[in-house]
């Protein structure tokens, strides 16, 4: 059985990308905070509405069922963030919002691992296994 391709499961995979992505930029951001003129960056935030119609879309097995709906979802890009404040040398990289951010990311990311673990948990009872 191929977990990958089930619809929950792309989502999860999705959400743990980016959240990976996103605290690599992070630590970027951290490591150049005494660069002088270095932007700070972030990930655009990851559509979840978007990609919830894309991979959780119903099955369309008879043409008098409903339709299913199919839209597409950007990939998230690294952009600039508009700066709080910014040093005489031109760097916007606040230390406090980044740890804050990293914080926020490492919670996220435990979230989306436990919803997996119940997911896979949830496979076995079906299948009638225990563990």
């Amino acid at each position: 059985m191929d977990l990958g391709a089930l619809d929950i499961f792309k989502g999860i995979a999705t959400k743990m990308s980016w959240l990976t992505q996103r605290q690599n930029v992070i630590a970027q951001n951290i490591a150049n905070v005494d660069t002088p003129a270095y932007q700070a960056k972030d990930l655009a935030p990851l559509d979840f509405k978007n990609a919830l119609k894309l991979t959780l879309a119903p099955e369309r097995t008879n043409k008098l069922h409903m339709a299913a709906l199919h839209s597409g979802g950007g990939a998230a890009a690294e952009r600039e963030k508009k700066p709080y404040e910014v040093t005489p040398s031109g760097n916007s990289v606040s230390i406090e919002e980044q740890m804050q951010k990293a914080s926020s990311t490492g919670i996220d990311y435990q979230m989306i691992t436990t919803l997996y673990q119940k997911n896979i948990g949830l496979i076995k009872t079906a299948l009638g296994r225990s563990g």
